[in-house]
């Protein structure tokens, strides 16, 4: 299954696109007031038309979108997102009506968005060295958070 997170319009909205692998099967589409909040496609060229259709119409994806991975091995998934200073995680076994709520999910959060980026990295690292790989891989964008501003204050003599 992928995910992708689309935040845009007038006013702004989020745009979730899901790709489930059943080509024979149908997708659905979840409205509200006119605006499609959640779109199911099963080809993936359809999804990834959708996706390049939503980018045109301004629309921009989120950084949890961005960093999500999923990696499938022997009948079992694992999915990765960075969110801020958190790492979330759900894995269990792939089954005929698999969906992204299906299986356990942790959340580990961090002291800083360094920390989380380390570990979301040598996570991602400890599952492709235990045999799991990418299901339709792309490249990990992880955007950096703007700089708190730093307190001002006096400096102390030596």
């Amino acid at each position: 299954m992928l995910v992708r997170e689309l935040v845009g319009g007038d006013p702004p909205y989020t745009c979730k696109l899901i790709f489930l692998d059943q080509p024979a099967g149908f997708g659905h589409r979840v409205t509200d007031g006119g605006r499609v909040v959640e779109h199911v496609l099963t080809r993936h060229a359809e999804f990834e038309a959708a996706v390049a259709a939503k980018l045109a119409d301004g629309f921009a994806e989120t950084g949890r979108s961005l960093t999500r991975r999923v990696l499938v091995a022997d009948g079992m998934f694992w999915v990765v997102a960075l969110d801020g200073d958190a790492v979330r995680t759900r894995f269990g076994k792939v089954r005929a009506d698999w969906r992204e709520s299906v299986g356990e999910a942790r959340d580990r959060e961090y002291r800083d968005r360094a920390r989380a980026v380390a570990a979301y990295h040598r996570a991602v690292a400890e599952k492709e060295e235990a045999g799991f790989r990418e299901f339709h891989p792309r490249p990990v964008v992880i955007l950096d958070p703007p700089m708190p501003p730093k307190a001002r204050g006096k400096r102390k003599s030596r």
